[in-house]
């Protein structure tokens, strides 16, 4: 996308967001709800069903996304917050996610074409050069072309002193440039029938560069609690070690 296009693009996404008005005031709702910590959820092959079982057993704060929602009823798992941007996974899932009873955000732009009720949505604009991080959620959340790193931001506007990141591998297979199965931590997540173009790795990574640099100013403290993975910006913090330890939920 060129960046004439790219800003005429996010000019629009901009001016659409700001006719749901009744999203914009639920996001607002949110500032600063929370403390403590909380566990933002990938669908990395190092995810087990077991860790998700053990969050929602000790009630901690759990942010999920995308195809996760298909297996919310078989672990069981129901996350406090689900999260889903892009276009295709959001179709896909339409049917679960009407279906779904818990809070969920989605992208605004194209809101019309899902038409799923009671969902609240906010708006993106795609990287920005440096990538932005949004301390104003209703207003906009910036792009890191990763729905985890949407969920950073709303966590850190949530309030929230420590993050930790599981099932975030940042290790991706693909063939011919377009994503496989052995991406995902159980092979029901993949649409066989789609194509889905392997993750931008190089804008995540100054993505996550970025919510490091900013959260540290504010003193939230994100850690990469993700069972092996590659990604190595955050601090890495063993999960079964954090999990028995109850405060600061």
């Amino acid at each position: 996308m060129g960046k004439a296009w790219q800003k005429c693009w996010n000019a629009l996404n901009y001016l659409y967001g700001t006719l749901l008005i009744g999203s914009r005031r639920h996001l607002r709702t949110y500032k600063n709800s929370h403390n403590g910590r909380c566990f933002i959820i990938g669908n990395g092959p190092s995810l087990r069903n077991s860790d998700l079982k053990r969050l929602m057993e000790l009630g901690e704060v759990t942010f999920a996304c995308n195809s996760l929602i298909k297996l919310f009823n078989e672990i069981p798992f129901a996350p406090t917050y689900y999260f889903a941007q892009d276009n295709k996974i959001i179709l896909d899932n339409k049917q679960e996610i009407a279906d779904y009873k818990g809070i969920r955000f989605l992208k605004a732009h194209y809101a019309n074409r899902y038409h799923i009720k009671g969902v609240t949505y906010y708006n993106m604009l795609f990287p920005q050069n440096p990538i932005g991080f949004s301390n104003n959620i209703p207003n906009v959340v910036y792009s890191g072309q990763t729905v985890t790193y949407s969920m950073i931001q709303f966590a850190a506007y949530m309030g929230f002193k420590e993050i930790y990141l599981i099932g975030v591998d940042c290790n991706y297979s693909s063939n011919n440039s377009v994503i496989n199965k052995e991406s995902y931590f159980d092979p029901r997540l993949f649409n066989s029938k789609r194509s889905y173009a392997a993750p931008e790795v190089n804008t995540n990574l100054l993505a996550y560069a970025r919510a490091r640099e900013v959260c540290d100013r504010k003193g939230v403290k994100i850690y990469n609690a993700t069972r092996g993975g590659k990604l190595e910006i955050f601090e890495r913090a063993n999960l079964d070690d954090i999990l028995k330890n109850p405060k600061n939920r």
